[in-house]
């Protein structure tokens, strides 16, 4: 998926992708500004989907948290990598993620408990 040009157009986009995946889920928009949007979708009790894009810098942060911290995810600094769900403090160097298929694999994520 190439970045969105704003915002709005990455909140849509990630939308559509729950949509898909997850029908009924509730999406929380917890910060926008003029250039950047953080969305949350909740997994259960424990986990959750936390997604920021900034449209200045093109800035993506994909993760799944659970208790407060990051346990799986992805982001572009300094390059598109992966943070695996064992050694999340790892980078996995990769190709950018569809929001989609990140949201299938934060589903499996929670799944695991």
């Amino acid at each position: 998926m190439p970045l969105a040009d704003d915002p709005d157009a990455f909140e849509t986009a990630f939308r559509t992708a729950v949509a898909a995946v997850l029908p009924s889920a509730t999406i929380e928009r917890t910060a926008r500004t003029v250039i950047a949007v953080k969305l949350r979708v909740a997994l259960g009790e424990n986990h959750f989907v936390d997604v920021f894009f900034n449209s200045r810098n093109g800035r993506m942060d994909l993760a799944v948290v659970e208790g407060g911290e990051r346990v799986f995810g992805y982001d572009n600094l300094g390059g598109w990598h992966r943070h695996p769900l064992n050694a999340p403090e790892q980078h996995e160097l990769c190709e950018e993620p569809s929001l989609e298929s990140f949201v299938r694999e934060a589903v499996s994520v929670a799944r695991r408990g």
